[in-house]
């Protein structure tokens, strides 16, 4: 991995850690990727208010299109929502102007229900663009005050359920899976990525890992003394950032198989 990259300006603000401006450090900023879907987000919504914790769902614009009514739903409770490309595909630099039509198509279906932010928090599928300068040019043309939203902590909750089919088997991996995530020493005003049934995987199982892996990872935050936020955009971000992306490799959660 290249420690960093150069660029002539082109690089737009990335956030890794709400503490890199300011941010409280009893707080962690909770985002989703992928929802929404009927079978999970409702669910994540009623945990979250359970917990009296607030997150930034970064939402596919197939699913938004499907289930209008969820968006609504995650923006009266208090939630940020953004696009998340429109069908969870992959786009490299050649893609660029499809990544920044996917975006819009989304976000259009998206202001329906909240206005288009001023600051755009942005995150495509698998991340991806976010060592791309051309990536980064096209989110300007489709927002021109974009900000990428990065990760500090990640859980690989799309894997939890793979090979397992009791739901007992699905807790006990979800709580060790917790447990792990725990152990981390820098959560404290950093960035959580969870999914909100993953759209990658099969339906079933990921959602049943989505509606019960958030509740206990809420409580054992709020054990830590840890409180969730939604995420917000960089107040100030160095100049020199425009020409210089510096790589800082997220922490990620595999799942190990758990047995009775």
């Amino acid at each position: 991995m290249i420690p960093f990259r150069l660029s002539l300006g082109h690089w737009s603000p990335v956030i890794r850690r709400i503490d890199e401006n300011g941010g409280d450090k009893r707080s962690i900023a909770i985002t989703f990727d992928d929802g929404p879907d009927p079978a999970s987000t409702p669910h994540l919504i009623a945990a979250l208010a359970e917990a009296k914790a607030q997150a930034t769902f970064f939402c596919c614009g197939v699913r938004v299109e499907r289930h209008p009514e969820l968006i609504a739903a995650l923006v009266a409770a208090g939630h940020t929502v953004y696009a998340h490309g429109w069908d969870h595909q992959l786009y490299g630099a050649a893609q660029a102007d499809e990544a920044m039509q996917a975006m819009a198509r989304t976000e259009k279906l998206l202001a329906r229900h909240r206005p288009t932010p001023a600051t755009y928090l942005l995150r495509l599928p698998y991340n991806a663009g976010l060592r791309s300068t051309a990536i980064h040019r096209a989110m300007r043309r489709f927002h021109p005050n974009v900000q990428f939203a990065w990760w500090s902590h990640a859980i690989a909750d799309y894997q939890i359920a793979g090979k397992l089919r009791a739901e007992a088997e699905v807790r006990r991996a979800c709580a060790e899976t917790t447990a792990r995530l725990m152990e981390c020493r820098d959560l404290d005003g950093g960035i959580l990525l969870l999914h909100d049934a993953a759209i990658t995987e099969p339906q079933d199982s990921a959602i049943l890992a989505t509606r019960l892996l958030l509740p206990g990872v809420l409580t054992a935050l709020a054990e830590r003394g840890l409180r969730g936020v939604a995420l917000q955009p960089r107040k100030t971000t160095p100049a020199a950032a425009r020409f210089i992306f510096r790589s800082a490799e997220p922490v990620t959660i595999q799942p190990r198989t758990v047995t009775a």
